[in-house]
């Protein structure tokens, strides 16, 4: 039977009714919540997906409910272990795989996923749209796996990448589920046991599944291929290039040597920095563009092999944007910077801004979010001839490095007190910072910082960000102690004041994406408290939309710093969200 877990962490919602009016989307939330007085409700019974578009409802195929989730799985290019360790957690979060379950007691979660809150009323809004009933098992895997390629992303690579059942519910209950820590070995175990079971009763049916990792497959080009074309025979013509790369640059091999004339490509499906130095084609021209890191996180040691063999050449090293398998453009970006700076012949190329600007990774990004998609292809070719021809300034200055340079635009102050920096430079304090997270801030024994901090430290962030303070979250929770801003457990809402002391002006704002985009205008920042997944936790949760770009939206996370870099789509996160503030110098 599905499982309910109630413990108190935050208390946004003690104090809902008497604080905010709820906007009609989440009425159920507030009725529910404030007649049970509930200040908290656990994720684990409460994962499910966002909204989002789709082509319309799948027609499913098997004897029954699990049959039928398994093949729509196997469709998708998931493994016979992958798909099994999911089917293991959505098991017990649907009672045995019931579309049309609704979650005993309180009767906010429904479906397989048990989808609650906002999710809930985008999956209502999908099937209505569909012309379908939202009971209907594939309009629910639909809308599952559009979240899973939206908002949810991270957990579709987590299980994209698994190797086993274990690995793949795993996965799924850490990146998707998110239960308490407490709870997370039972969920997994259950996820583990009931996977297997599945997996020995289907194992071999279904459709076919393709790689996950671009160490071993590429979306963009025929897995395995290997490219060493030349469309000229010197190398010493300074007009000529000769692109460096891996699948990335496979997939655009034809386009690059019909845009670039008398240029060369080396590049093979799956190489790292190693590889493609081993395998340097005969002549370089004067100038090169490398595009490599993503299949070994920019192997320092083997990028310093790599230009001792392209001595006295003109060096362009494009920087990345991939997320998911192994790769992660933050890691890989910051060593590069890092690189380029103790090397002058080497310029970074700034493909990650220009990505962003131009519609991010949804747009431009297949689904494993590793290789760029036909439309991302077009967008690489198009950047790197302004880069290259002096069409634009796409050279990377502060975004990929860590230092003290504020954000990409420069507006936003920074500190090396902070737990971490975003790849654009905006430095975030974390709850959950070893330095405090155990600490105790208030009267309340249950109210330490990584359970029940994320008011106080997100105030930290944007007074830190607009005015260049640097106050420990610990510091500034006391404070909001202090001053009668703790409630039970957790902080009100009015705990956003607090930047009045800072200097700082704060008002209370429309929930809306008008509303937000004219504070992040005028170079200030939103808080916003909401209920669902990221950017929210499935408890209520603050967060800063520190930036708007390319049609999305960048969070300051104070308790997941894995999402900062995420774009959002703006309406998902409005429809999550139970009340915002614009705080401005």
């Amino acid at each position: 039977m599905k499982r309910i877990r109630i413990l108190p962490i935050i208390a946004l919602s003690i104090l809902l009714a008497d604080l905010i009016s709820f906007p009609a989307k989440a009425d159920f939330n507030a009725k529910f919540f404030n007649s049970n007085n509930i200040t908290y409700y656990d994720a684990g019974d409460d994962c499910g997906t966002g909204g989002g578009g789709g082509s319309g409802s799948t027609n499913l195929e098997g004897n029954d409910n699990a049959e039928k989730i398994w093949n729509f799985f196997k469709s998708k290019g998931w493994s016979d272990e992958q798909v099994a360790g999911v089917m293991g957690s959505l098991w017990g979060e649907s009672n045995h795989f019931q579309p049309d379950l609704n979650e005993a007691g309180s009767g906010i979660g429904y479906g397989i996923a048990q989808w609650s809150f906002g999710r809930r009323t985008n999956l209502e809004n999908y099937a209505k749209e569909k012309g379908k009933p939202v009971s209907d098992l594939g309009v629910q895997l639909d809308f599952l796996w559009t979240e899973l390629e939206g908002p949810e992303v991270a957990a579709k690579n987590a299980v994209s990448s698994a190797k086993s059942v274990k690995e793949a519910t795993t996965a799924w209950t850490l990146q998707f589920e998110r239960p308490r820590e407490d709870l997370r070995p039972g969920r997994i175990q259950e996820g583990e046991q009931v996977g297997n079971d599945i997996l020995a009763k289907y194992k071999g049916k279904g459709g076919k599944s393709s790689g996950s990792s671009s160490s071993s497959s590429s979306s963009s080009s025929s897995n395995g291929s290997s490219s060493s074309s030349n469309s000229g025979s010197s190398s010493s013509n300074s007009g000529k290039i000769t692109f460096i790369g891996d699948s990335i640059t496979v997939g655009v091999q034809d386009k690059l040597t019909s845009t670039f004339s008398g240029s060369n490509v080396s590049a093979t499906v799956g190489d790292s920095i190693a590889a493609a130095t081993s395998k340097l084609p005969s002549e370089i021209n004067d100038t090169v563009v490398v595009n490599l890191g993503t299949n070994d996180n920019f192997d320092e040691n083997a990028a310093e092999t790599l230009l001792g063999k392209l001595k006295g050449k003109k060096i362009y090293w494009v920087n990345n944007f991939s997320k998911g398998g192994n790769a992660d453009y933050e890691v890989i970006n910051k060593k590069l910077s890092a690189f380029a700076s103790k090397h002058s012949e080497v310029k970074v190329l700034d493909w990650k801004a220009y990505a962003e600007k131009n519609g991010g990774r949804e747009k431009l990004y297949s689904g494993d979010g590793i290789h760029p998609n036909a439309e991302g292809q077009e967008a690489y070719v198009k950047f790197l001839k302004e880069s290259l021809n002096g069409g634009g300034d796409n050279s990377s200055k502060s975004s990929d490095s860590c230092g003290a340079t504020g954000s990409a635009s420069g507006k936003f102050m920074t500190s090396a007190d902070a737990s971490h920096t975003t790849s654009d430079g905006f430095s975030v304090f974390e709850q959950c910072d070893p330095r405090w997270a155990n600490e105790q801030w208030g009267k309340n024994p249950g109210n330490t910082m990584c359970h029940a901090a994320c008011g106080p430290t997100s105030v930290s962030n944007m007074v830190l960000a607009l005015t260049g303070k640097s106050i420990s979250p610990l510091e500034m929770a006391k404070k909001a102690a202090e001053k009668g801003y703790e409630a039970g457990y957790g902080t009100t809402l009015g705990v956003v004041e607090m930047v009045q002391d800072y200097g700082l002006k704060q008002s209370k704002i429309d929930i809306s994406v008008n509303a937000v985009e004219d504070v992040l205008k005028k170079g200030g920042l939103v808080m916003l408290a909401g209920t669902g997944p990221g950017p929210f936790l499935n408890t209520s949760h603050y967060v800063v939309i520190r930036k708007s770009s390319g049609g999305k939206w960048y969070t300051a996370n104070p308790g997941r710093k894995e999402l900062d870099d995420t774009p959002y789509d703006p309406s998902y996160v409005i429809s999550m969200t139970f009340a915002a503030f614009g705080v401005t110098k």
